[in-house]
């Protein structure tokens, strides 16, 4: 897919050379790709095949090497100087390597791989767990770029049906007869499930395959089971099921198959394992590898929806297929990656010269061209400098303003690596590029970079976004001759240096040693402005400009409410109340006085459930979960992980608690929760008490026994006494924290100034 693709661009050309010839290879000609078959005759045949190898490569004299599996990639990385050192690019297609069961040569592939990851100039993986897996074993992280797999959603879509035609309760499990499909958990979980019938599609080693059956019909469940041999015509199979189920138990990367199901529209129940998680984003619809009890819980449920539940699920699915993962986006994020190797090379061969690609950032998709701006808009172009993109709310504030104000002409570089915000700063017409530096540690030729991209876009505005990306402002200034307005935007509170990582720390002091060059200095937080002017920033430059909420996406509407995963249903004693705590894993957050909280909680409401969500807030955080169990209170907290649907779920909570023990600034959960009328408790850090007002409960820091006094208070109020306690925080939120008052502050900031009011 990528290669015919490819061979529709005019600004590179493709060949595939490969070792065997294969059932591709015609195709592969028909779409115009050239193919160069080395012909390895037997496993070890090394010497005649490296030679033809060699000898083919340096006919070809490539820009870029996309070594494709392991082997691929070191043969990739050997020819490197055999054929003009060409960028190398590895391809990683699995989670989990088996090279136990490859023999002699296989192990030796995998440990080379693992020794010499390090010269590859780019590692691109299709799934993030195979990302991990690598890292894991020796693979440089800041090399790893994950691009998904893409699916044919015009091959894989899903087809009419009878209105009238009952559900036919048919679950399809679809791959090869291998041990790391986990067959025998389906057939265990179809036994619970008496009312269900299966498709079992796939090849596989015979005597395995009667081991399975022999299982079946152990379980009594012979006479529910059709076993088919693998398809090719799986777009026409897939949509005469119910659902498909994935009980991988290990190894699985990006599964294609959940992948092209979920695109004809079909529901799918998965195992968590490799990236299923991910491509299926709900977790009423995800279960613990080799648990047969929850996934028959699971399959039960998907049985009792209704029709018109079933095809709004399974549209669902279809719909993030399409969003997300498309060969075109696969293609064009691919296609990227290579492009912006090939550029590093000096007198790179450009089949196109006039459409050579324009510069980016070795880690993001190629840029839409930048149009000239509409009548009315800013024609002055904005540099935003941030440490980061990832998940935060100063990184969702950021974007959030860039969204917000479209009339200027945005251009973002962060610091690190990629993010979660990087694609909705391109969707809102901002240029974006990473300077890919790992954290804390500084490159010159990231500096270089950084220098090369601001002089190309001679800023008008220079806006530093939290500590390094203010210290990143002044460097850009500096190296602009003074060219270009700087402001600098803090983003949270100083309580005490020490309490601050070494490299953060010099960058705070330097600050305010360089304040001198900075304009205006914005703060989120008054406490924090005040804190900052403590160790020596400029008051006359301070600014106060609040976080501000969307109150359209943070709304009292429930539009449709959360659901736990089925181990969480209300329990015998009455509907469950729902305690969010939400942040990303860290000391500030400080999980612990939360968690020892909730202990004393459930003492006093047995039917609390306490709903954590954030990065590094899931069930591999051992730290987490092994105070969880140490506590005794595993049935009452649900670790979610990072989130994409907040609102929803902040929106089904009773309380929403904010236990941080130093750091915050201005706190967004809190007034995210406010803003959809829910109760809050916080602890008394930051400008949390201003956000709030009147509207919730303060409580120390670090105290698990005021927390919890104050949320069983909150719980034992009559339920129109909460609801208005939710609704009091809702208006404070409108008539003081609004987006749009947040967006006029930053307009003003951003606006061209005269020579009278530079002076």
């Amino acid at each position: 897919m990528l290669a015919k693709a490819f061979a529709t661009r005019t600004d590179f050309k493709i060949n595939v050379v490969h070792f065997y010839p294969g059932a591709f290879e015609a195709e592969l000609r028909s779409a115009g790709v050239a193919t160069f078959c080395i012909g390895k005759k037997h496993r070890w045949d090394l010497a005649g095949f490296f030679f033809r190898l060699v000898k083919t490569m340096r006919d070809l004299r490539p820009d870029v090497i996309h070594g494709y599996l392991h082997e691929s990639n070191l043969m990739a990385l050997f020819l490197k100087p055999l054929c003009g050192f060409p960028k190398v690019i590895w391809g990683i297609r699995d989670s989990q390597t088996d090279a136990d069961t490859w023999g002699v040569l296989g192990k030796l592939s995998f440990r080379l791989n693992c020794l010499l990851s390090g010269f590859a100039d780019k590692i691109i993986a299709n799934s993030r767990a195979g990302r991990n897996y690598y890292v894991a074993h020796g693979y440089p992280k800041d090399s790893f770029e994950v691009v998904p797999n893409g699916i044919d959603v015009e091959r894989f879509r899903p087809q009419p049906s009878d209105a009238g035609t009952p559900a036919r309760n048919g679950f399809a499990l679809i791959g090869r007869l291998h041990p790391m499909k986990d067959h025998a958990t389906f057939l265990r979980a179809l036994a619970e499930v008496p009312e269900a019938k299966a498709v079992i599609i796939g090849n596989g080693d015979a005597a395995y395959a009667e081991g399975l059956k022999h299982l079946a019909s152990s379980l009594g469940i012979a006479s529910r089971i059709e076993w088919r041999p693998a398809q090719d015509d799986l777009s026409q199979v897939y949509p005469t099921f119910d659902g498909l189920v994935s009980t991988s138990a290990y190894g699985e990367g990006f599964s294609n198959v959940i992948g092209e199901a979920m695109a004809c529209g079909l529901p799918v129940i998965a195992s968590d394992v490799g990236d299923s998680a991910w491509l299926v984003d709900e977790a009423r619809w995800v279960f613990k590898a080799g648990d047969h009890t929850a996934l028959a819980e699971k399959m039960r449920s998907l049985i009792a929806l209704m029709p018109d539940q079933r095809t709004a699920l399974g549209q669902t699915n279809r719909q993030r297929i399409e969003q997300h993962f498309t060969i075109a986006k696969m293609v064009e994020a691919t296609s990227a990656l290579c492009v912006s190797q090939a550029r590093q090379r000096p007198g790179v061969r450009w089949q196109n010269p006039e459409r050579m690609p324009t510069p980016l950032s070795t880690a993001q998709p190629i840029p839409e061209p930048h149009t000239a701006p509409e009548s009315g808009v800013a024609n002055s172009p904005i540099l935003w400098l941030t440490t980061g993109l990832g998940t935060g709310g100063a990184e969702m504030m950021l974007t959030q303003l860039i969204t917000g104000l479209p009339k200027h002409q945005h251009h973002v570089i962060s610091l690190t690596s990629g993010g979660k915000y990087v694609e909705p700063l391109r969707a809102a017409g901002a240029e974006v590029h990473s300077l890919d530096m790992p954290a804390g540690k500084p490159s010159l030729p990231a500096l270089i970079r950084l220098f090369r991209l601001a002089w190309q876009i001679r800023p008008a505005v220079i806006m530093g976004w939290m500590y390094h990306g203010c210290f990143a402002a002044v460097l850009v200034k500096l190296f602009r001759l003074g060219q270009g307005r700087v402001v600098w935007n803090i983003r949270q509170s100083l309580y005490d240096l020490s309490l601050e990582k070494r490299g953060s720390a010099m960058v705070i002091q330097s600050l305010k040693w360089l304040a001198p060059l900075a304009e205006v200095i914005t703060y989120n937080s008054q406490l924090s402005a005040r804190q900052h002017e403590a160790i020596g920033y400029s008051r006359t430059k301070t600014r106060l400009i609040p976080n501000g909420f969307d109150l359209e996406r943070w709304t009292v509407k429930r539009t449709s409410k959360f659901v736990l995963p089925m181990a969480a249903k209300p329990n015998e004693l009455g509907s469950s109340f729902y305690i969010g705590r939400f942040g990303r894993y860290t000391a500030m957050k400080d999980y612990p006085t939360f968690l020892e909280a909730a202990a004393i909680i459930v003492k006093a409401q047995p039917q609390a459930q306490f709903i954590l969500v954030g990065t590094g807030v899931d069930a591999t955080n051992s730290e987490l979960t092994s105070l969880i169990s140490k506590l005794g209170i595993q049935k009452h907290v649900h670790l979610l992980g990072e989130r994409s649907d907040l609102p929803a779920i902040t929106v089904s909570l009773d309380i929403a608690v904010s236990s941080s023990a130093f750091g915050e600034g201005f706190p967004n959960v809190v007034g995210e929760a406010m803003a959809c009328g829910i109760p809050v408790v916080a602890t008394d850090i930051g400008d949390t008490a201003w956000v709030m007002g009147d509207t919730g409960t303060l409580v120390p820091a670090k105290d698990p026994a005021k927390l919890a006094e104050a949320c069983v208070h909150i719980l034992n109020l009559p339920e129109a006494e909460r609801r208005a306690l939710g609704e009091k925080g809702r208006q404070r939120i409108t008539e003081h924290f609004s987006l749009a008052s947040v967006l006029q502050h930053f307009d003003e900031l951003l606006q061209p100034r005269t020579k009278n009011q530079e002076h």
